[in-house]
């Protein structure tokens, strides 16, 4: 396959940037052109991806803000590191406040609620915050079935996302994983227990099923074209 100077080229700086070690784990039981395939492929599972999980994260952390902002009677229970939140919770928030001075942001509630992390509101539904889904798991999650909605239950299916989300926006292979549907699946069933309207918009514009099903076609055809553009014709003069 590598017939010119120049897709020996293409594939020796490749490797350059994305380390010979990562390459090497798409090439697997393949050429070097399977391998960019493969990584190509990757790249666009990821990408479709996105749209599910900031659907997600931004209907969660508002509705979690929403609703425990109504329990405890403290629209600012952030900003406030409010008695609810354990040591690491706080740390968190001390962290957040920190960035958003450094980056000369205003550090208010709804600033704050939007530099939280992720983790920090998947935190929040860990055994130790038990106590407190009683009163909120209602209005966060309306649409889950009653007799599935428990803070055990909807951790068990956010942690799993979060894996996902966590392996994909930090440009990690997950191409192989043998889950991939279920965990896409698992974040399509959260964005519906929390919001409708989020639902229709994922259904709309989520491209991941057509992208996964349709496996390595056409990033196949891509990695050739992309090859075939920096070869020169073998009888080619300079």
């Amino acid at each position: 396959m590598l017939k010119t100077q120049e897709s020996i080229d293409f594939f020796a700086n490749l490797q350059k940037s994305l380390s010979a070690r990562r390459f090497a784990g798409y090439c697997v039981r393949g050429s070097l052109l399977d391998g960019f395939a493969k990584y190509l492929w990757n790249v666009h599972l990821c990408e479709s991806l996105y749209p599910g999980f900031q659907l997600l994260e931004v209907a969660f952390r508002n509705r979690v803000h929403s609703r425990i902002s109504s329990a405890i009677g403290d629209p600012n229970w952030i900003l406030n590191r409010h008695g609810i939140l354990y040591e690491e919770e706080q740390e968190t928030i001390a962290k957040a406040k920190d960035s958003l001075k450094t980056a000369g942001s205003p550090v208010n509630e709804d600033y704050l609620v939007s530099e939280m992390k992720f983790g920090f509101w998947t935190s929040l539904l860990n055994s130790r915050y038990d106590r407190l889904w009683p009163k909120i798991i209602g209005d966060v999650l309306p649409n889950m079935p009653r007799a599935c909605r428990t803070r055990g239950e909807v951790s068990t299916l956010m942690n799993s996302v979060r894996r996902l989300r966590n392996a994909a926006l930090h440009h990690h292979s997950i191409w192989h994983w043998a889950d991939l549907t279920d965990r896409h699946n698992q974040m399509r069933l959260l964005i519906g227990y929390i919001c409708t309207p989020s639902a229709a918009i994922a259904e709309k514009i989520d491209r991941f099923p057509i992208i996964h099903r349709s496996g390595m076609a056409d990033s196949q055809k891509i990695a050739s074209n992309l090859l075939k553009s920096v070869q020169k014709p073998e009888n080619a003069t300079n």
